[in-house]
Order: C-alpha cells, then sequence, then structure tokens
C-alpha cells in the first residue's frame, strides 16, 4: 500500500481555507390575508450559513403568526401561484421568484387565521410604549448622571433630585401598567411569535421595574443624608416640588 508523499511549505502555502458563503440580507414583505395585512421579516438563522431564504421560511413566518399550517397555505404574487409550499432542502428561493423588499403577497386560504390579528396589533403598539418608557428612564439616569457630576448648582440639586425622583416614580407606574396590558393580551396558542415577543416584553419591563425601584431609594437616601431635609419637611407628601420650594410647608 503506497503512502502518500507529506506535504511540504509550497504545498501548503497553496491550500486556501474554504470561506462561508455570506448570507442573504433579511427580506421584508408584506403578508395579505383577507382583510388583514402584517409584515413579515425573513431571516437566515445562524445554523443556515449560506442558505437562502426559501419558501420554506415563508411558510414558518406565516404559521407562526396565523396558525395557518404550511399545507394549507397558497400565495399569488403578480399572476404566479404557489400552493403547498415545498419546505425541505430544495425549497425555491424568494428572490429567485422575483421579490423583493416591500412587496406584497396575498395568502389564500380556506382556514382562517388565529382569531388574535387584534391583539397582535396591540402588542406591537404596547411595544412602542415599552420603548417611550425606556427612554424617559434613560433621559432620568442622564440627569443624575449630571447632578452627580456637578453640573447643576449646588442650590438646585435637591430640586433636581425630587424632579428625577418623581420621573422614576412616573416611569415605573406606566410600567406597571403596561405589564398588565401585556398580560391581558389574548393571543392564541398557537401563535408561537407573539407569545414570544411578549414574554420578553414582561421580562424586560419587570427589570426595567426593578431598576427604576432601586434607583427612587437611592435619590430618597441621598435626600435623607442632605442637611437641607430638615427644613425642607416632608418631601412627598402632597406637591413635593412646592415642599421644596418653600421650606416648612407641604
Amino acid at each position: 500500500m503506497c503512502s502518500l508523499p507529506p506535504l511540504d511549505n509550497t504545498c501548503l502555502s497553496l491550500i486556501r481555507p474554504l470561506k462561508a458563503s455570506p448570507n442573504e440580507p433579511p427580506l421584508k414583505l408584506k403578508i395579505c390575508h383577507g382583510n388583514r395585512t402584517f409584515p413579515v421579516t425573513l431571516r437566515i438563522a445562524d445554523n443556515e450559513n449560506g442558505a437562502r431564504i426559501s419558501m420554506r421560511h415563508l411558510a414558518e413566518v406565516v404559521l407562526h403568526q396565523t396558525g395557518i399550517i404550511p399545507r394549507e397555505q397558497r400565495y399569488c404574487f403578480r399572476g404566479i401561484t404557489w400552493e403547498n409550499p415545498d419546505l425541505g432542502p430544495w425549497s425555491p428561493g424568494l428572490r429567485d421568484l422575483g421579490l423583493k423588499n416591500g412587496d406584497k403577497v396575498q395568502l389564500v386560504s380556506f382556514h382562517h387565521s388565529v382569531p388574535d390579528w387584534e391583539s397582535v396589533s396591540a402588542l406591537a403598539c404596547l411595544e412602542k410604549r415599552f420603548s417611550c418608557i425606556v427612554h424617559q428612564i434613560h433621559d432620568a439616569f442622564h440627569r443624575l448622571n449630571g447632578v452627580h457630576q456637578g453640573y447643576i448648582e449646588l442650590g438646585n440639586q435637591l430640586m433636581a433630585l425630587a424632579e428625577i425622583r418623581l420621573a422614576v416614580d412616573n416611569a415605573k407606574d406606566k410600567l406597571l401598567i403596561l405589564i398588565k396590558d401585556l398580560n391581558a393580551l389574548n393571543l392564541d396558542y398557537r401563535n408561537y411569535d407573539c407569545q414570544a415577543r411578549r414574554r420578553e416584553a414582561v421580562d424586560s419591563a419587570q427589570r426595567q421595574v426593578d431598576k427604576c425601584g432601586s434607583l427612587s431609594s437611592s435619590i430618597f437616601h441621598k435626600l435623607a443624608q442632605s442637611q437641607s431635609l430638615s427644613r425642607s419637611g416632608p418631601l412627598y407628601a402632597g406637591d413635593p416640588l412646592r415642599a421644596m420650594k418653600k421650606p416648612g410647608r407641604l
């Protein structure tokens, strides 16, 4: 049995490492089903390096959004109809079929989608509300950092801390209402995507609530340790800002 000669440096220099094929960029489409139109974003998973965005990805996302199984899905796009999308490795690529970002695809099915499209729309609105509240919390942290850095005059620091605490407590109340509204959504058990989004939003909101509670307590201790607290009176009985402006009065 003959053996191959060992590779020398010249042969090794000719060997090039195999480069991973770049993934396709995400494809954003609009799916029209009856009176409902909802956006979908198709991406390549991390374990599908080099794969194409195909009908399989579209069928899976539509299944999560509507609960319609792939064999009952039928798509119409520019006079072309696709029935029973192929979910195997030979599934045709969507860009090869002429689809591009922003295109509308008509979904036709004899089975109705899950009756939670109103909750899905409400979930999107609640996610936007959460982003606004998080921005308010970040602004409070920025203002508190300004107080610590000495950007506010010494005589106005107590007033600034009281205003920051009010803003943090207000954000905390909004977060608690947001969590209550998220838990009240009536999402269908087959809508896995929105169920996961709601769980993630609730967990993130609860973490922000804990952060607001810690920040509010920290500010209160700073106010309690200040020498001006004794002549400012109860800061948070009635109107705290008025109590700060008029020491000794509620």
